[in-house]
């Protein structure tokens, strides 16, 4: 029986990896760099430092990738100081009816905690977690399963007994790796058959989780 939830947040909980995609491509532009959406998406999850060999062999030469990924959070920093942040459909009542029900939670983002938490708090849901993992807090990023497996410690619960929502490839393997039940809302991202092989279930909106978890208690009686 599920017992807890874990959370991703970019693409799961806030409505942020189209920007993402869209500061990339002007972030690259602006060093008169192609833009490449495959590279982009392939990286999602990993830490900074586990991209820029990425990007390196990609652009096939010595890049200033601290620079580039500088210039793009900068990008989305001022767009989203003047739009601000926005809840992906679904969050908040997810988040308020987990509450409700006794599950436990709890949030799993490869993003650092200043970043993150500032990004949480203007949206309102950063009180809503029982426990917060972040990236630094981890050696491996994803699709490693280390952030999944410390989110996991941290909730005092078994990996079968976790539901982890996930928008991307490389969240859905380590939630897999960590033994969770791995639960994809797709973003940008759709499942292929290596990734459907992964999941437990599939959902469209956060919204979907509610009647998995529903099913699951009702299996149990």
């Amino acid at each position: 029986m599920i017992r807890s939830v874990i959370f991703d947040m970019d693409g799961l909980l806030l409505d942020t990896e189209r920007l993402s995609m869209s500061c990339w491509h002007r972030a690259l532009s602006e060093l008169g760099l192609p833009f490449s959406e495959s590279l982009i998406l392939s990286c999602r999850g990993r830490s900074p430092r586990d991209m820029e060999p990425v990007f390196s062999r990609f652009y096939h030469s010595v890049l200033d990738f601290s620079g580039l990924y500088a210039r793009k959070n900068q990008l989305m920093d001022e767009v989203t100081a003047q739009e601000g942040e926005h809840l992906k459909v679904g969050a908040l009542t997810l988040l308020r009816w987990l509450k409700k029900e006794g599950y436990t939670t709890s949030l799993a983002t490869s993003t650092d905690e200043e970043r993150a938490s500032h990004r949480l708090q203007r949206v309102g849901i950063l009180d809503c977690f029982d426990q917060l993992v972040f990236g630094p807090m981890v050696s491996r990023y994803k699709p490693a399963p280390d952030i999944f497996l410390k989110a996991i410690e941290l909730l005092g619960q078994k990996p079968e007994e976790c539901l982890v929502l996930e928008d991307s490839p490389n969240g859905i393997r380590a939630a897999h790796a960590a033994g969770a039940k791995p639960m994809m809302i797709s973003d940008l991202s759709r499942p292929d058959k290596e990734l459907q092989a992964l999941l437990w279930a599939e959902g469209v909106t956060l919204l979907d989780a509610i009647l998995l978890l529903e099913e699951d208690r009702a299996a149990q009686k």
